[in-house]
């Protein structure tokens, strides 16, 4: 399984580097340049190599979701949720940890997501002009677009606009339910699947991230049993991972793994725990997991390694991307083998679902440059209750980092019933080692300030999970 996962890593990096070869300077001038509307020329994409060049550029900015820079999606939900302890002096990150985010809150992440989109349907495009027998790059363009708009429904407020950025020509959208935007993810993922008709490494490489996303989006919407039905290990291996890569000094840095660049280099998020100091006393945070104290393989962490960013918070760092350049799985096997589990979870079969689990825990797994060991099997819960918090507890340690658990936790109030004040960190809120208030009731992102330059978009509908 894992010669395959690195086959097929090898030749689509092999295929990268010969797209952007081919393209010469037109990949760095188009990446630079910003989509405003007419100044996109199009006899610039006037060829198969422009359109493949174009393609690895739209792939490339995937990335904006997960890594690169101090601000990225992934880190930033993670850092709502309890992956992630401020350890900045910054007010506006101390604002995302407290669940307390203004709309003017420069750290959260929105139009460096969003935009992104534009830039993959300029690839399809031009890729179904000019290399239209390529579906298996196709397909993962749309895979990609669908990611993206997964992305936004998971962690945002309702009320996104999804606008279209096409050619450089702009057409503005009204805010959108998380439901609706939901739908549309899941019909780019369809297109993805749909498309891509080649049965060969490529092909099987890019539909099995496709299956194991609109997977995910089933799961989002309560299709459970729908979901696991497409990503049985059949059709994903427990090993199959879909890594993003850098180089080490890739684009000044911009490209930098985001987790290594938010925790390592700048000291500005530790990982998170059950509780924290206030004036050098434990604080216990109610609902956060132990993921820096628990000492679980999957989540391995080590410190306090003196003070973070803000001279006073101890750091704790991951063991699992220790360096710039460590590969992400933006989607992997392991994701697959969660969302049967869950649906078992959801069908009232217990022992269904921790046979899932425990056969996870009993083989050595790899997840990025991390392998996790063989792991003690688990006790059967005795309650339903109880094997919903063991599913998401477990989940959560597997997942680490990857940009899932603000969305699980949002699924727990709304497919699960749970209140916030039993989901999310809650009680007395320290900045700086001092108490400072309380956690405030935010459970997810909200769309910032620089939307309101769409005349469609009039702010959050609202801020419900």
């Amino acid at each position: 399984m894992i010669r395959n996962t690195r086959r097929a890593r090898w030749e689509r990096l092999v295929l990268l580097a010969s797209f952007a070869t081919l393209a010469g300077c037109y990949v760095k001038d188009q990446l630079l340049a910003p989509q405003n509307p007419g100044t996109v020329d199009q006899s610039a994409v006037g060829s198969a190599n422009a359109a493949l060049a174009l393609r690895v550029g739209a792939i490339g900015r995937i990335r904006n979701v997960i890594d690169g820079g101090d601000e990225r999606l992934w880190q930033e939900a993670g850092h709502l949720a309890d992956e992630f302890k401020n350890a900045d002096f910054q007010p506006t990150r101390a604002d995302i940890d407290r669940r307390a985010i203004t709309t003017n809150n420069g750290d959260v992440p929105y139009s460096s997501v969003t935009q992104q989109r534009g830039y993959l349907r300029d690839a399809i495009s031009a890729m179904n002009q000019y290399v239209k027998d390529s579906t298996a790059l196709i397909g993962e363009l749309w895979m990609g677009l669908g990611f993206i708009e997964m992305s936004l429904a998971e962690n945002y407020c309702n009320g996104t606009p999804l606008g279209h950025t096409i050619s450089g020509e702009v057409s503005l959208g009204s805010g959108l339910t998380n439901a609706q935007v939901f739908d549309s993810a899941a019909a780019h993922l369809d297109s993805a699947l749909t498309i891509n008709k080649q049965t060969d490494v490529q092909g099987n490489f890019v539909r099995k991230v496709s299956l194991i996303l609109k997977a995910r989006i089933l799961v989002d919407q309560g299709k459970f049993a729908q979901a696991a039905a497409l990503v049985p290990s059949s059709a994903v291996e427990t090993g199959y991972q879909y890594l993003f890569t850098t180089s080490a000094g890739t684009n000044g840095g911009l490209e930098d793994n985001g987790i290594w660049q938010i925790q390592v280099s700048s000291a500005r998020l530790t990982v998170g725990d059950s509780f924290d100091l206030i004036n050098g006393q434990p604080n216990l945070i109610k609902n956060a997991l132990p993921f820096a104290s628990a000492h679980d393989p999957r989540v391995p962490a080590h410190g306090p390694t003196g003070t973070a960013e803000d001279g006073v918070t101890p750091m704790y760092l991951n063991d699992i991307w220790k360096n710039r350049d460590d590969a992400i799985p933006m989607a992997s096997g392991i994701d697959a083998r969660l969302i049967e589990a869950e649906a078992a979870l959801k069908a009232n079969d217990i022992a269904g679902m921790m046979t899932i689990l425990n056969t996870l825990r009993g083989s050595t797994r790899v997840i990025g440059p991390l392998t996790v060991p063989v792991m003690p099997a688990l006790a059967t819960p005795a309650t339903t209750d109880a094997a919903t918090t063991l599913f998401f507890r477990e989940k959560a340690f597997w997942t680490f980092g990857r940009g899932q658990r603000l969305s699980d936790l949002r699924r727990l109030i709304r497919q699960y019933g749970r209140t916030q004040d039993n989901v999310f960190p809650t009680g007395k809120f320290s900045f700086g080692g001092v108490e400072t208030g309380v956690y405030g009731t935010d459970v997810n992102l909200p769309i910032n300030d620089a939307e309101l330059a769409n005349s469609n978009f009039k702010g959050c509908l609202d801020r419900n999970p």
